[in-house]
């Protein structure tokens, strides 16, 4: 049985009751998706805020100190006699394979050999050696204070 419509009523068609509906519930799901993405872009312009702060807190003179000691320690290990540190460890070579098969002129030869290698450690510039060493202590320093701040960062 079928309702005719009175004067003031309209027959709704069931398929215009099916857009609707479906219009609405499109419309709650486009409201939740804008919910949840604002959501996500708070938190994401909160993340950006702490790394830039950690950024802002990094110390450049701390890395400008570290690029410093490691160019003075690249130019000390470029003053360092790597010919005569070679020349020593031949001559130690030389004393060891020596001593492996002693004999009285084996081990002249072997005496002679560790003669040359001390005089060769006597005519090499120690302390530039040592800066060198000094220097390189300062770079590691300097650059695990960055390494310290950098990871700050990711924490």
């Amino acid at each position: 049985m079928t309702k005719i419509p009175t004067q003031g009523e309209t027959k709704v068609s069931p398929w215009v009751k099916l857009q609707t509906g479906l219009l609405a519930g499109i419309l709650a799901l486009l409201l939740a998706l804008t919910l949840v993405i604002g959501l996500g872009a708070r938190r994401v312009e909160k993340g950006f805020q702490l790394v830039q702060t950690e950024l802002e807190a990094l110390e450049m003179d701390e890395i400008n100190r570290a690029v410093t000691a490691l160019k003075q320690a690249a130019e000390e290990l470029a003053a360092v006699d790597a010919e005569g540190l070679n020349e020593t460890a031949q001559s130690l070579k030389a004393a060891a394979n020596s001593l492996a098969n002693v004999d009285v002129d084996t081990l002249n030869g072997a005496i002679t050999s560790l003669k040359e290698a001390a005089d060769t450690l006597k005519s090499m510039d120690m302390e530039a050696l040592n800066n060198v060493v000094q220097s390189l202590n300062k770079a590691v320093t300097s650059l695990q204070k960055v390494s310290d701040t950098i990871s700050g960062i990711f924490h």
